[in-house]
């Protein structure tokens, strides 16, 4: 079973930091703000959503608080999701439960923070692709609510969600050949996105015209995989490195990439570098590519962020961008995503060319794994 695994903002991190903002009071009155973050995914059977709250107190240390779960947990929530039909009908509503992340399988990292009770709220069950979700938040000792609506990606159909590198509905081989290294020669991506029929999002954010694609983004990462085999010892070790694409908005559900080839040389050697030993053969493996797809509101966060700057050094302590309203003050992202995955066997005539090229002199590349 595949499971998303939620982030959370790490505020002490930015409190205690060198630097904040000057609009930051830190002689403030105690009060609640929520945090959130969950990214619903298609492909997974369970999803985790981190439910915490920022502290702020005037009469105790932030180191001190982070290490005690009661003042990053609210003790007494009640959280549902409510799914709706594209028209605004409400479809039903599903409660979720309070789980400790440990029993799940995803142990806390050691650090300031507390590491024990690690708890999550835990949707089960595939999504629909044909609702809205809407995360409702209330705080059963105040009374408040928080929420948060999200649209969700269907990355299990290629017949809507596609990439015609390796989908074989699109008549592709597979393979990656960018073996010439002219300037003006570029190894193209098509991607694709069609939405579900009669989708429609009235995103509380934008106003305006309903959304009618929940894609607005998509991150290709292209790995490049090969093994170190020690000519003396025959040792075997696998390696990789990850080449990344960017992050591009989508226009009519469609986006094309065009990489030079220049581009992906310059990044395999950045990857393979200089071979360890004077023993060691580097044998290519196949690539494996991944296209991510995301919602507006992740774009929006991730485009702000950048005109922002968050961290120490940004404008603001808190994010630039919520998409999650409401009575407590409440900071984060709820939202979906989606991935497409396959791989790619790097074309013959690639492989003779990088083996030959001058700049992979040291590289040491023998071959392939698969040939």
């Amino acid at each position: 079973m595949r499971s998303s695994l939620i982030l959370f903002i790490a505020f002490v991190a930015l409190i205690t930091g060198s630097g904040c903002s000057e609009k930051f009071d830190v002689a403030a009155p105690y009060k609640d703000i929520t945090v959130v973050y969950a990214f619903l995914d298609n492909s997974d059977t369970a999803h985790y959503l981190r439910i915490q709250k920022a502290f702020l107190d005037q009469n105790k240390s932030a180191l001190d608080m982070a290490r005690e779960y009661d003042s990053n947990f609210y003790s007494h929530l009640n959280v549902s999701i409510k799914r709706y039909l594209f028209d605004g009908k409400l479809y039903d509503t599903v409660h979720l439960n309070l789980v400790n992340l440990d029993n799940e399988g995803y142990p806390k990292q050691s650090g300031t923070f507390f590491n024990t009770p690690n708890y999550a709220y835990k949707l089960r069950g595939p999504l629909n692709v044909g609702l809205i979700y809407r995360l409702m938040i209330k705080n059963m000792i105040t009374g408040k609510v928080d929420s948060a609506d999200a649209p969700i990606i269907d990355d299990l159909n290629f017949n809507d969600c596609y990439v015609d590198a390796f989908d074989s509905s699109l008549n592709r081989t597979g393979s990656l050949d960018f073996a010439s290294t002219a300037s003006y020669k570029t190894y193209n991506i098509e991607i694709a996105y069609r939405a579900a029929p009669g989708f429609s999002f009235k995103d509380p954010f934008y106003g305006g015209d309903a959304l009618k694609n929940p894609v607005a983004a998509a991150q290709l990462i292209l790995r490049f995989n090969w093994v170190d085999s020690d000519q003396i010892t025959h040792s075997i070790t696998p390696r990789y490195y990850d080449y990344d694409a960017g992050l591009v908005g989508m226009k009519n559900g469609g986006y094309i990439y065009n990489i030079k080839n220049t581009e992906l040389y310059s990044a395999m050697l950045t990857g393979l570098g200089t071979a360890p030993t004077p023993t060691t053969a580097r044998l290519l493996d196949r690539c494996q590519m991944f296209v991510y797809f995301a919602t507006q509101d992740y774009l929006t966060y991730q485009q702000r962020s950048l005109i922002q700057g968050t961290g120490l050094t940004g404008n603001e302590i808190e994010p630039s961008f919520t998409n999650v309203s409401g009575e407590n003050n409440p900071l984060g992202l709820f939202t979906s995503r989606g991935v497409r995955a396959g791989r790619l066997t790097i074309t013959n005539q690639t492989v003779d060319s990088i083996r030959i090229h001058p700049m992979f002199a040291q590289s040491n590349i023998r071959g392939t794994v698969y040939h």
